[in-house]
């Protein structure tokens, strides 16, 4: 890759870990090594443990280093974006804390069509998995969908947005294989996109994952959480959204469903209720597109009717509504199914889709 002499320098700067580790130092050593801001060194100075800060310099000048550094990227295929490129994502320029160098590995043009972010937690129920697909499907066709790594909703979206999947690491991308749901990763980085402001070597630390947090919302135009418990770390991606003036949407939930008490929450404190996807399109002046007329037996129209009008339904209230033996509704349950209208929720129970 060919790259300015000002994004190299923000390049070799963000190899340096104990300066990406923070934001507010990473903006501290942009000005002090590249501009030369005397008061942004002494607050470097008083910010690096003792001696860091001197052997920061050192190898910062150092050509060795520099060849060193960009020698590893090439080797591991990493394009790297930097807040003096062209191609930084606009969104994601506008925040305070902005990362100085996004490190890039798949389709980096997914960063310039509008972005959307799409988080909960990892205890998600099977109702909101679904739904979830659901939707990242639908607003993949409109947006790149962003979202963490982690299991549950995470993994939903990112599954769901196929090839307009965008997944925000906290860490390395050396550690992929060594992390959760490292397979996952890898095949978004094939369809898709991975992307983090942390050196490919740098392994993950619990404070990483919070702080990553805002590039999913920096990046988004709006940020919708589909599950989230009253402590969970979807809720600060939606602060950040908030804080960046970002449209929030939550999914709503039934009282008693743990993991959506912050759903609701957010719902109360302003955030937008969303039941389909065409709720988000609307607010950014896009319309769904047509989908394919399901073709549904009497059987089935019947007792997806009833399904959808509960939400959830055990079988054998479906089949006193209808007046037939619960296990005259199986061929129905399975077509459905696999038509993608209704999920197994387990329990002999089934929610609409």
């Amino acid at each position: 890759m060919n790259y300015t002499p000002e994004e190299q320098n923000l390049i070799v700067l963000a190899s340096f870990e104990v300066i990406t580790s923070s934001p507010k130092r990473a903006t501290e050593a942009l000005k002090c090594f590249t501009e030369g801001d005397a008061q942004s060194e002494q607050n470097l100075i008083k910010s690096c443990p003792e001696g860091v800060y001197n052997k920061v310099r050192d190898r910062f000048f150092n050509p060795k280093y520099r060849e060193a550094v960009f020698r590893e990227l090439e080797k591991r295929g990493v394009e790297c974006v930097t807040v003096r490129s062209a191609n930084y994502p606009e969104y994601l320029r506008q925040i305070e804390d902005k990362p100085p160098v996004l490190f890039l590995l798949g389709n980096a043009k997914l960063l310039q069509n509008p972005c959307l972010g799409i988080v909960g937690s990892r205890v998600t129920t099977t109702a909101a998995i679904a739904q979830c697909k659901k939707f990242s499907t639908e607003l993949g066709k409109r947006f790149s969908i962003v979202s963490g790594s982690a299991y549950g909703a995470d993994s939903a979206a990112l599954e769901g947005a196929g090839d307009a999947a965008v997944s925000v690491l906290a860490y390395g991308f050396d550690c992929i294989d060594r992390c959760s749901n490292g397979r996952l990763v890898r095949q978004v980085e094939d369809r898709g996109l991975i992307l983090s402001e942390y050196f490919p070597t740098v392994t993950p630390k619990t404070h990483y994952f919070p702080v990553r947090n805002r590039i999913i919302a920096g990046l988004s135009r709006g940020v919708l959480v589909v599950s989230a418990g009253l402590k969970s770390g979807a809720l600060i991606t939606a602060d950040y959204a908030v804080e960046y003036g970002r449209e929030l949407f939550a999914f709503p939930y039934s009282l008693g469903v743990g993991s959506g008490e912050g759903c609701n929450g957010l719902i109360k404190e302003g955030a937008a209720l969303v039941q389909s996807p065409e709720d988000i399109l609307q607010v950014f002046g896009y319309k769904m597109e047509s989908a394919h007329k399901v073709n549904l037996s009497e059987d089935e129209r019947r007792v997806y009717a009833i399904i959808r009008r509960m939400g959830e339904a055990f079988v054998p209230d479906v089949a006193d509504e209808l007046g037939v033996q619960p296990f005259k509704l199986i061929p129905a349950l399975s077509s459905l199914e696999i038509k993608g209208l209704v999920i197994r929720l387990g329990g002999n129970r089934y929610g609409a889709v």
